[in-house]
């Protein structure tokens, strides 16, 4: 059985940088599954919580590895458009899920990926490894 293909969050990528106990679990999935792909949604936050963690210099140095290494999955309107009908879905679910966690799950969605995270906002989701 092959390992799936996998869109690492947020959550994913700050965990490992932490050195955390998820984030060496983090570690383990993403050193076993080569394919691996990060949505350009991801470098916004991860920009400013690295900068949080570190500094300006290391947050460049780190986003440019990390896209360097795996593939950058950019937004289209089918990601946005599927983004706005799980945001509406959220909505009358009464759930806190965030727009841009509506995109990422709509972007694994969409490409067949499952999601890295351990983002309460993905629990029960088909798509989420879980860590």
């Amino acid at each position: 059985m092959t390992a799936p293909s996998i869109l690492v969050d947020t959550w994913a990528w700050i965990e490992m940088m932490k050195g955390s106990r998820q984030g060496d679990r983090v570690r383990t999935v993403i050193l076993n599954n080569p394919d691996l792909f990060i949505s350009i949604l991801t470098i916004y936050p991860l920009s400013y919580q690295i900068e949080q963690l570190k500094d300006s210099k290391s947050a460049i140095s780190i986003i440019n590895q990390i896209t360097e290494q795996v593939e950058v999955i950019p937004v289209d309107t089918r990601i946005a458009m599927l983004g706005g009908k799980i945001k509406l879905g959220q909505c009358q679910g009464k759930t806190k899920m965030g727009a841009v966690d509506c995109m990422i799950l709509a972007t694994a969605r969409l490409h067949g990926l499952k999601i890295l995270t351990g983002d309460k906002h993905f629990n029960g989701l088909e798509e989420k490894i879980i860590l």
